[in-house]
């Protein structure tokens, strides 16, 4: 009895914590309102703190701010935790329901009853009362239902490959940030080396067109020979503002992928070189680097979860043909003064079978199949599509090293023969314009430089990428993919680095 008197008084404190955390929820916001304005501002705010400020970074310390701040990457790391919580919730469905009431019961009149004799057709009995007027019941039940707990937790084990997934999907947005990171970070670095010189170069062949403008103006050049040389020297203007454009533009990336504000100013130390790492991908046996890929891409491995996704599906269609069990047990408590026992407890087992159930189950355990088949074929052409890019990838990183080297040489060329084009103008034995028209080549040779080599940074991180790997954040390991042929892995499970 105790406890059902006690049950008001919890219900009344648990309806009053709902009501705290009901509180406790977000406020709905209305767009264009205040409260937009606002919410749009405490987006911003973390981003203030860095508002005009000079940071210095090494690449190291890039990588490791993108993946801890990068939003693309929280994004992905709360996907995981709304899906484990989901999976944390369907894993309690399977265990019994209980439910608690508490009634109060009230008659307006005494619900006086009498017996008719079916015999005779007479009243047997007199009016009487056998209920109080005002009376409370109370009912604790247990309820099991086994086929819905057994698919429940079936559902729990896909719903983990569902999770894994997730995993799967925030190592490949870890690994994509990172490779953008990384290309990013050389051309932003390689234009922080080069963007002044360009700079002194554009500002002095703006010098030299005046000069020559004004030797036009007074008749001391000839119009066709001075036309000829201004169009020279703004034909090279207009080369070198494109590359330096295109270099430019990884300044503003990099500060996007690291989730500063543009108006912080980046001072950026200069990157290792992987030169090495480089040729020891090259060499690197072509075999081993697609078993890695097959192994490692966290595409791949998501479509792995994906078939064992389907296969559990048909084992769940298969599962709901099955008979349900249904066990119930309730404790009951009624303070109606006539009943002999006001307190009594009931216990049932039951049996039931959706018919519907069996006669789709054809139909139903088909259509799972498909999807399984449907996987098996995804995973596969997605195969085909991973070993095409890790060919692709070893051929682009051969091609634009070779055009780094060539174009390291060619700058090399070139600045010696604008230190000699200025050296002449300095003992008179070449005119000044020449040797302008030299320095515009010479930084245009190292800026084709620094684009060439920057592409082949690019092509690195992509291989890398491509092999399922992350770029390591001190110094990158190759060992492991140039060791002895590897056997067929075994796929599926978390990806680890």
């Amino acid at each position: 009895m105790g406890l059902f008197l006690s049950i008001p008084i919890k219900a009344l404190l648990g309806l009053g914590f709902l009501s705290l955390l009901t509180g406790c929820t977000g406020d709905v916001v209305d767009l264009d309102s205040p409260a937009h304005q606002q919410l749009l501002e405490n987006d911003r705010q973390e981003q203030t703190q860095y508002e005009g400020q000079m940071i210095r970074l090494d690449l190291t310390k890039a990588l490791d701010r993108a993946v801890e701040m990068n939003l693309d990457a929280r994004v992905a790391a709360l996907d995981m935790v709304v899906k484990d919580g989901n999976l944390t919730m369907k894993e309690l469905e399977v265990l019994p329901q209980v439910k608690s009431s508490r009634t109060t019961m009230i008659r307006s009149d005494l619900g006086a009853s009498s017996s008719r004799s079916i015999q005779s057709g007479l009243q047997s009995l007199e009016p009487s009362q056998s209920s109080d007027r005002r009376r409370m019941v109370g009912e604790m039940q247990a309820s099991w239902n086994l086929l819905d707990a057994g698919l429940a937790l079936a559902e729990t084990y896909r719903l983990q490959d569902e999770s894994a997934i997730t995993r799967e999907r925030y190592v490949k947005v870890v690994q994509n940030i990172e490779r953008d990171v990384y290309a990013a970070y050389w051309r932003a670095w390689e234009y922080q080396q080069t963007k002044t010189q360009t700079a002194n170069i554009i500002a002095s062949s703006n010098r030299q067109i005046g000069n020559l403008s004004k030797a036009i103006d007074k008749n001391l050049l000839s119009s066709d020979e001075g036309s000829q040389k201004i169009s020279e020297l703004s034909d090279r203007q207009k080369t070198l503002r494109e590359m330096d454009q295109i270099l430019s533009s990884a300044d503003i990336e990099l500060k996007a992928l690291l989730s500063y504000p543009q108006s912080v100013t980046l001072e950026l130390e200069a990157p290792p070189s992987v030169r090495s790492d480089i040729q020891a991908l090259l060499a690197g046996k072509i075999p081993n680097q697609e078993w890695s890929a097959l192994k490692s891409r966290p595409e791949l491995r998501e479509e792995v979860l994906n078939k064992n996704i389907a296969i559990k599906s048909v084992r769940e269609e298969i599962f709901k043909t099955f008979p349900g069990a249904q066990l119930l047990f309730s404790y009951n408590n009624d303070s109606n003064s006539f009943l002999q026992e006001k307190q009594w407890s009931n216990f049932s087992f039951g049996l039931t079978q959706n018919i519907l159930n069996v006669l789709t189950l054809p139909m139903r355990f088909q259509a799972a199949k498909d999807k399984e088949r449907q996987a098996d074929a995804h995973r596969q052409a997605l195969e085909a599509a991973l070993l095409a890019q890790v060919h692709l990838g070893r051929q682009s990183l051969a091609q634009s090293l070779i055009l780094c080297r060539d174009a390291e040489r060619s700058a090399v060329n070139v600045a010696n023969r604008a230190y000699a084009k200025t050296q002449k103008s300095k003992t008179g034995f070449a005119a000044g314009g020449e040797a302008v028209l030299a320095k515009l080549d010479s930084q245009i040779g190292a800026m084709a430089r620094a684009t060439a080599c920057t592409n082949m940074q690019d092509s690195y991180a992509a291989l890398i990428n491509s092999l399922g790997r992350h770029i390591d954040h001190q110094t990158l390991m190759v060992a492991e993919m140039n060791a002895s042929p590897v056997q067929p892995p075994q796929l599926g499970g978390q990806h680890g680095q």
